[in-house]
């Protein structure tokens, strides 16, 4: 192939003094007709020119080829059909798969709070101490009646054993003595409850009240996150539901920690958002993970959405792209001079981890320029390197 880009610029100079000459030595024609019959005429130059400088161009170079240009040096890949799996980037938060709140069986004031916010609690620990004074005090009233009570159940006793007083006396007695031993037993339950017990390990993740605020039965006073079992929990977009499937691994990424791990599927939501048409897929978190993460961790689960043999795949670092957005990559042809960089222009479908589906433009056995093809030109000469990747 005849190499024109030494010549280019001595070619415009030719021709642009062409234009000068025709300008000034030529009579600029006024009409219309008489400029396109000189426009054809310094086109035919033009290309008469080129020509004869196409032609220096191969003498000089035959004489001396230490003055041709260089080809440039690429490699390439030869294009076999291949598999792919594509897979759709779901976003997910790291949870905790149970969670619990400490609450009080009565009504009281907080004498103690014994954790903060994020401290680690393990379940049966004392959480807080609540103030039973009306407690203790209406108890210390009834001591005194069960003793009285008691009193007057051994005098009716003894009597009765002596057969004297009535039978009725006797149980009333006895009676009014165990009644108030029960009241008694009842207060010292309620005593009892005073102190707030962790129903569960893990973190303390808020604390609802403070020391000095009035607590009551059954509100909570903190909330505890299970750190021993983790789970990602991610909303997948309602065209993915057939795609999922119990026990399938998926790939879990959270950016915050640059981690990455393979998990499968433990749980997948019954219900689709009517809000925003997304369902729940749980992932069980391994557990030589657990001490890395923390809940509320933002995630992201990689699910496959597409898969396929005997495709066209390439990297789309090797795909570039025109102004007007057309794609193109550059494979090796043959010249009438040997081989040259040639611009095929394609069509991509799915792509995933940086390579692409070639829907149209190449097929099987082409060559595709991998390395070098940045500032080649459609046509350009090219020496394959020592090392091409076949």
């Amino acid at each position: 192939m005849k190499n024109i880009f030494f010549s280019l610029p001595l070619l415009l100079m030719t021709f642009l003094a062409s234009c000068g000459s025709a300008t000034q030595g030529d009579e600029m024609p006024a009409d219309l007709a008489g400029k396109q019959e000189l426009l054809r005429t310094k086109k035919a130059e033009l290309r008469a020119l080129a020509q004869e400088i196409e032609a220096l161009e191969d003498t000089i170079y035959a004489l001396d080829p230490s003055l041709a240009p260089k080809a440039a040096l690429v490699a390439y890949e030869t294009l076999e059909p291949a598999s792919f799996q594509g897979f759709a980037r779901v976003q997910a938060t790291v949870t905790a798969a149970e969670t619990a709140m400490a609450t009080p069986e009565i009504a009281g004031r907080i004498l103690r709070m014994n954790f903060a916010e994020g401290d680690a609690i393990r379940k049966g620990q004392l959480v807080a101490v609540l103030d039973v004074e009306s407690i203790t005090t209406q108890r210390a009233e009834l001591e005194t009646a069960a003793d009285l009570a008691k009193t007057v159940f051994e005098r009716q006793q003894r009597l009765w054993e002596q057969n004297l007083g009535s039978e009725i006396q006797y149980l009333q007695a006895k009676n009014n003595y165990e009644r108030v031993q029960q009241q008694l037993k009842s207060f010292d339950v309620q005593t009892s409850k005073r102190n707030v017990y962790a129903p569960l390990s893990g973190t303390v993740s808020q604390v609802m009240l403070r020391t000095g605020e009035s607590a009551m039965p059954g509100a909570p006073i903190l909330s505890i996150l299970s750190t021993n079992d983790l789970d990602v929990v991610a909303d997948a977009s309602e065209d993915l539901l057939s795609k999922v499937k119990l026990r399938q691994k998926v790939k879990v990424t959270v950016p915050a920690l640059n981690l990455e791990f393979e998990a499968p599927i433990s749980r997948i939501g019954k219900t689709v958002d009517p809000a925003n048409r997304t369902f729940e897929v749980e992932v069980d978190v391994p557990s030589k993970y657990l001490g890395q993460l923390k809940a509320n961790l933002l995630a992201e689960v990689e699910v496959l959405n597409f898969t396929a043999d005997q495709l066209i795949v390439v990297s789309q670092d090797h795909i570039q792209q025109e102004i007007d957005g057309r794609r193109y990559v550059f494979t090796v042809a043959e010249g009438d001079d040997g081989q040259v960089a040639r611009k095929t222009f394609i069509e991509t479908g799915e792509s995933y981890d940086n390579r692409a589906i070639i829907t149209s433009g190449l097929k099987a056995g082409d060559r595709v320029i991998t390395d070098g093809a940045r500032g080649l030109t459609d046509g350009q000469r090219v020496s394959i390197s020592q090392n091409p990747i076949q």
